[in-house]
This record gives structure tokens, sequence and C-alpha cells, in this order.
């Protein structure tokens, strides 16, 4: 029995179109699914995504990448699989980057959350996939040994934003000083600061 779970949890993490999304499409070697129709804004999405990742000495343009977009429900659920308050994410050891609530035309990802909940997709995408660039630069291992504000701070650094609106800051502190969403927004400025102090130097920073 335990095989076949563990079977059943690599194909649904690895390969999540047996969950059977009625949409998809490829933009270069970015496979796009999702559970509504995507429409011609992706392209947009897309293209800001990877202007951002442009600007990273990680950035690979040979790399592939499915883009999972959801509506939040039941797919979002499985996928997620103990993380269905995020508003996306990485399976390590895949190529798959999955997005909570999603809407292409509004280029918005949320999970819900009324302070600290919504990013943009173009820029959470390219957060995902900087986890994605790190894992497959300095392996997987050292990527989850990465402290959190180094792993989670370069990756909104390169996005551009984290999911605090600057006019939300001291309402959020003042609310729950230990809010998760806190540690991303703290996270990008200390790893500005540290890429100032090493010259820009993305594998001291990491740890190459």
């Amino acid at each position: 029995m335990l095989p076949v779970v563990l079977f059943a949890a690599i194909v649904l993490l690895r390969a999540p179109a047996v969950l059977a999304f009625p949409h998809e499409t490829t933009i270069g070697r970015t496979r796009i699914l999702s559970d509504r129709p995507i429409g011609p804004g992706i392209h947009a999405v897309i293209d800001r995504a990877d202007r951002l990742l442009r600007a990273s000495p990680l950035h690979d343009p040979a790399m592939s990448r499915q883009v999972v977009l959801t509506d939040g429900g039941w797919r979002w659920r499985v996928l997620a699989a103990g993380y269905g308050n995020a508003v996306a994410l990485r399976r390590p050891l895949s190529d798959v980057l999955l997005f909570n609530r999603s809407d292409i035309a509004a280029d918005r990802v949320s999970n819900g959350a009324s302070l600290g909940g919504t990013r943009t997709l173009s820029g959470t995408i390219a957060h995902e996939t900087v986890h994605l660039l790190v894992a497959r630069r300095f392996g997987e291992v050292h990527s989850a040994r990465l402290p959190a504000w180094k792993r989670e701070g370069y990756a909104d650094f390169v996005a551009g934003e984290t999911s605090v609106d600057p006019r939300d800051e001291a309402r959020i502190r003042a609310i729950d000083p230990a809010a998760g969403v806190l540690l991303y927004y703290d996270a990008r400025r200390r790893v500005a600061a540290e890429l100032r102090a090493n010259g820009g130097s993305v594998g001291e920073l990491l740890g190459d």
C-alpha cells in the first residue's frame, strides 16, 4: 500500500496534469496549466516574469518550468498538500510552480487574506522560478538549508515585491509582529542590503 501512496504523491507533485486541468498552453519553455480559460494576457504575465528574472545572474533562458494556475479550489488543496494558505509554492525536486487564486487579466494571485495576501502573478512566477533556479544552481539540499531570509528574501528581491504593501506594514506589525508575511518583507530589505555590501555577489549571498 505504501508504494502506491508514494507513487500517487510523486505523480501529483511532479505531473499535476493528472488532475485533469482542462486548459493548457505553452509559451517558450513554460507550460501553463489552468482550471479556467487562459486569456491572452498570459503572454504579458510571462514576459514580465522573465524580464524580472533576466536581472538575476542565475537566470537560465533554457530552463523549463510548469506554471499551474488554480482558482484556490480542490486542485489547489490537493497539490498544495499542507500549504493551502500559501499564495504560491514550488515543490522540491520538480519544475512545478503552483499558484493559488490566480487572475491572469489582473496580473494578481492571492490566498484570500485581507492583509498581505495578494501579489502580482508575474512577480510571483518570478519568485517561484528563483527557487527553481537556486535549487538547480546550488542543489536541492543546499537550497533547503539556506536561512529563510536568504531563500525568500532573494526570491522577493528578484520579484521586486513582497505580499506587504508598505502602507500596510505598520498595521500588520500592530496586529501580529510575528506575521509570516513580515518575514518576506524584512528579508527582501536585508538581502538588498547584503548585496549592496558585497558588491552584488549573489554567489556570495547564497553560498556559491
